[in-house]
C-alpha cells in the first residue's frame, strides 16, 4: 500500500511540478518583463506542458511499478528458494533427500508434476526415478518408468537445461508411455556437483497463480529456469552430504564389525580355549582325583559364566564383564593367576604403582586384551617355563611388556606374522594412539611391548 501510495503521489507531483514552474514562468514574463499577453499561446503552452508531464510522470511510475513488481517477486523467489534448500537439511537418508529434491522443486515453480531422474555411473542410464504430483495409486498403474529416452535424454547427452513450450512438438519427443498423465509445458536442469551429475530435474506443466485465487495453465520462464538451477546447486549439495552420510554410517558399521571381531577373538575365543584346557584336565583326573576333578569343572563352569556375560556385554556394546570394575593392576594379576592355575608356568607380575594410577579405564581395557590375547599365545606356542608381565613408564609412555623364555621364534617371520591376534593386538595398540613390537629369536624366547601415551583424566 506505501508503494502505491508513493506511486500515486510521483504521478501528481509529475504533472504538478512543471505546471507551477509554468505559473511561475508566465508570472515573470508578464509582470516583471512586460510581455504582452496571448491567450491563444497560453492555452496551447498549458496543454502542450499538462499533456507531457502527466505522459512523463505516467512512464516514470508504471516503470517504477513494474521494477518494484520484479524486486517483490525476485524476493519472494528467494524466499521460496531459502525455504526449500532449509527442507533439504532436515534430512540425511539418501531416498528420503531425492523425494524432498522432486517435491520442493515442484513448489518452488509452481508445477503441477516433477520428476527426478537418478543416473548411474555411466551418467545416462537412470537408475532410480522419484515423481512428485502423481497419486500412488497413479503412479502404481504405470507400466514402466521413463528409462531417458526422447526429451528427458536430451540433458543426459548435454549437460544443460532445458525449456520447451509444448513437449510434443519438439523433434525429439518420443510421445508419451500408455497410461502416462499428458503434460504440454517442461523445464529441466541437472543436478551435478564437482563435475559429478546425481541426476536430471524435470517439472511439467507450469500453472500461473491469478489474483481472484484460480490458476492456469502457463508456461515456464527463463526466471523459473534460473531458480531451479540456483536450487538444484543446493541440492547437489544436499545428495553429497546424504552419501557422505551414509558412507560414514558404512564405516562405522565396519569398525563396530572389526571391534566385535577383535573382542571376540582376544576375549572370549581365548577364555574358551583356557576352559577347554580345564575340562581336558578334568578329563585325565576323573578317575583318580574325584574331588580335583570336581573343583576343575567347577571353575570350568564359572569360566563359561563369565563367557555369556562377556557376549552379552559385546552385544549391547559395553566393556567386557571380565575386566569390567577393574584396573590396570587387577586385571593384569588376574590374567597371571589364571595362567598359573592352567598351565605349570611360573609367572611373575611387576606393576609401578604409578603408571597403574595414571592409566584410564579406556587404556586399562586396551592393554588387558592385549595381555590375554599374548598370553594365550605363550600358553599354546611358546613351550616357555617363565613369563615376566611388567607394567610402568618408558620415556615418558605407559608401557605393558610380556616376556616368556621359550622357544621364540625366526625374526622375520615375527615381523611377518598375520594371524589374528597379532593383526588384532597391533589394532589395540594404534587405537591407544601408541606402537607395538614383537622381538623374538629361536630358541631365545618372545618379548612384546606396547607403548601409549598417557590420558586426561575425565572429570
Amino acid at each position: 500500500m506505501i508503494n502505491q501510495i508513493d506511486t500515486r503521489s510521483l504521478r501528481w507531483l509529475g504533472v504538478l511540478v512543471p505546471l507551477a514552474s509554468w505559473i511561475l514562468w508566465a508570472i515573470v514574463r508578464t509582470w516583471i518583463w512586460d510581455h504582452p499577453v496571448s491567450w491563444l499561446a497560453t492555452l496551447i503552452e498549458l496543454a502542450i506542458i499538462a499533456v507531457g508531464a502527466t505522459l512523463f510522470a505516467n512512464w516514470v511510475a508504471v516503470n517504477l511499478e513494474r521494477r518494484e513488481a520484479e524486486i517483490r517477486r525476485r524476493s519472494e523467489h528467494l524466499e521460496a528458494l531459502r525455504q526449500a534448500s532449509l527442507a533439504l537439511t532436515t534430512e540425511l537418508e539418501i531416498g528420503k533427500v531425492l523425494q524432498q529434491v522432486v517435491d520442493q522443486s515442484r513448489k518452488l515453480v509452481n508445477a503441477r508434476y516433477g520428476a527426478l531422474a537418478v543416473l548411474g555411473p555411466d551418467g545416462r542410464t537412470v537408475e532410480q526415478f522419484y515423481t512428485s504430483g502423481l497419486t500412488p495409486e497413479f503412479h502404481s498403474r504405470l507400466p514402466n518408468l521413463p528409462s531417458g529416452a526422447g526429451v528427458l535424454g536430451v540433458m543426459s547427452k548435454e549437460g544443460r537445461p532445458i525449456r520447451l513450450a509444448d513437449i510434443l512438438a519438439d523433434p525429439r519427443s518420443v510421445g508419451f508411455p500408455e497410461g502416462h498423465p499428458p503434460m504440454r509445458t517442461l523445464v529441466g536442469v541437472p543436478i551435478s556437483s564437482k563435475g559429478k551429475v546425481y541426476g536430471n530435474l524435470y517439472l511439467a506443466d507450469k500453472r500461473i497463480s491469478l489474483p481472484s485465487g484460480g490458476e492456469i495453465d502457463g508456461e515456464f520462464s527463463a526466471e523459473d529456469q534460473e531458480l531451479l538451477s540456483m536450487f538444484a546447486v543446493q541440492a547437489a549439495i544436499a545428495v553429497e552430504n546424504a552419501q557422505l552420510y551414509r558412507e560414514n554410517q558404512q564405516i562405522a558399521v565396519l569398525r563396530e564389525r572389526e571391534r566385535i571381531g577383535m573382542d571376540l577373538h582376544d576375549g572370549v575365543i581365548q577364555s574358551i580355549y583356557a576352559i577347554g584346557l580345564l575340562l581336558d584336565d578334568a578329563r585325565h583326573r576323573i578317575d583318580t582325583s574325584p574331588e580335583q576333578t570336581r573343583e576343575v569343572i567347577g571353575a570350568a563352569i564359572n569360566g563359561l559364566n563369565e563367557v555369556i556375560a562377556d557376549i552379552r556385554s559385546y552385544i549391547q556394546h559395553l566393556r567386557p564383564q571380565r575386566f569390567r570394575g577393574r584396573d590396570i593392576r587387577q586385571g593384569l594379576e588376574a590374567l597371571a593367576q589364571e595362567l598359573r592355575n592352567d598351565t605349570a608356568l611360573s609367572v611373575s607380575v611387576e606393576i609401578d604403582e604409578r603408571a597403574a594410577n595414571v592409566c584410564t579405564a579406556r587404556q586399562a581395557d586396551e592393554f588387558l586384551h592385549v595381555a590375554q590375547e599374548a598370553l594365550a599365545n605363550v600358553r599354546k606356542h611358546a613351550s616357555a617355563r617363565h613369563v615376566t608381565i611388567q607394567f610402568g613408564f618408558y620415556e615418558g609412555l605407559l608401557q605393558l611388556c610380556i616376556e616368556d623364555d621359550g622357544a621364540g621364534m625366526d625374526p622375520d617371520a615375527a615381523r611377518r606374522a598375520q594371524g589374528n591376534g597379532l593383526r588384532n593386538m597391533r589394532a589395540r595398540a594404534r587405537g591407544l594412539h601408541g606402537e607395538f613390537r614383537l622381538e623374538s629369536a629361536p630358541g631365545a624366547g618372545a618379548r612384546l611391548s606396547v607403548t601409549a601415551p598417557i590420558e586426561k583424566r575425565e572429570g
